[in-house]
């Protein structure tokens, strides 16, 4: 006679029930939204990856998915390390796939070097150059800066080579920042070119400025270009400040605190103003690049371009072209202190046969909402 099997919870006694998975409906639903959101951002990230590839004249609207290129590199990585947590290792793959691309360019964002925790020794034959947004010379109660930039300059070192843009000639107490050059200077070498009215680009040289000219399009962006003697060598240096995204100081407080979401009709005229405006970047640096292209000498192309390193524009620049950041800079490079600090828009770029010893963009100065880049360089041994 058989003997009757024994059973336990419905289950033949020693017969495993884990074959057949069981989820509970909240674990369903955290697998659907996990699902969905890594989807949604994997597809975004893969969007802004196509994002400098692509005029903005064409498809403006890759501009913004390209600005929020770190925040959509973060949630993926996020959705993979969830996924690694719930041993989804098929997934977990194929979200490291959609991240490769963003790890080849990490650089243009973040840089880890624990090795570089000050300013080397100045060496022979090297040189310093700034670039600075100063904003008109005005905050936003449309109160003067002009005492905080000579009080910043005259605190942190000089750099050999200065240039300004949205330098505004009349402000208050303007004369005091040329007194400062001209002190410093054994001699001081000037050049402005006119942004708008008495706005312009100006460009401050210790070395002897030999020859300059301008690409100026009033109200939709200018460039300055300078040949520069330092020393036996000569560099054209051009100095520019490509249209404005014209993201108002209110609109960024509201996208700081989150409450343009609740707004669409704003929203949707934001998007509509950048997508326009990079339209009217990228337009100007066909003609920059080919300035630059035509240059008989190594150049130095710096100042504020109003894009992001995922951007046309930028893409465009760096064509050739050494980003000082990513060479020398640490921790996260961004320059704009609006929209949470996330944005690096104000650049440094070089030919081969400069090199960069040194990066520093100082968060601590507070005449502009921009930040001054400070860099040393060196022309490589011939």
């Amino acid at each position: 006679m058989a003997r009757k099997q024994e059973t336990y919870n419905n289950y033949p006694y020693g017969k495993s029930g884990g074959n057949k998975r069981r989820h509970s409906l909240l674990g369903t639903l955290l697998f659907i939204i996990l699902l969905a959101l890594s989807l949604s951002f994997s597809v975004a990230l893969a969007i802004a990856y196509v994002t400098p590839y692509v005029s903005p004249s064409t498809f403006g609207s890759l501009t913004i998915v390209g600005i929020f290129a770190p925040i959509l590199f973060v949630c993926v990585a996020s959705c993979m390390l969830l996924w690694i947590v719930m041993w989804r290792w098929r997934m977990a793959l194929a979200l490291f796939i959609v991240l490769l691309p963003g790890i080849m360019r990490f650089s243009d964002f973040y840089n880890i070097d624990v090795m570089r925790e000050g300013e080397l020794p100045r060496e022979k034959g090297s040189f310093t150059v700034m670039s600075y947004n100063v904003r008109s010379l005005y905050d936003d109660d449309h109160n003067t800066t002009t005492d905080s930039l000579v009080n910043y300059l005259s605190n942190n070192e000089l750099a050999d080579i200065v240039c300004f843009q949205e330098f505004r000639r009349d402000a208050e107490g303007v004369e005091r920042i040329d007194s400062l050059f001209n002190r410093r200077y054994k001699r001081c070498y000037v050049s402005d070119a006119v942004e708008y009215s008495n706005v312009v680009m100006r460009t401050y040289s210790c070395y002897p400025i030999i020859a300059k000219g301008e690409m100026q399009n009033i109200y939709r962006g200018t460039s300055q270009w300078c040949d520069i003697v330092v020393g036996s060598d000569t560099m054209r240096l051009f100095n520019n400040h490509l249209y404005s995204m014209h993201i108002s100081g209110d609109e960024s407080a509201d996208i700081h605190s989150g409450e343009i979401l609740g707004d669409s009709d704003r929203m949707m005229s934001i998007v509509d103003r950048i997508a326009g405006n990079s339209a009217i970047r990228a337009e100007h640096v066909d003609m920059l690049r080919e300035l630059i292209d035509e240059s008989p000498y190594k150049n130095v192309v710096l100042g504020d371009f109003n894009d992001v390193p995922m951007s046309f524009v930028y893409n465009k620049l760096i064509d050739n072209l050494v980003d000082t950041f990513v060479e020398q800079g640490s921790g996260y490079g961004y320059t704009f202190r609006p929209m949470y600090g996330m944005l690096r828009i104000d650049y440094i770029l070089h030919s081969h046969g400069i090199k960069s010893l040194y990066y520093y963009a100082n968060e601590n100065a507070e005449v502009s909402d921009h930040l001054p880049i400070l860099v040393r360089l060196k022309f490589e041994d011939k």
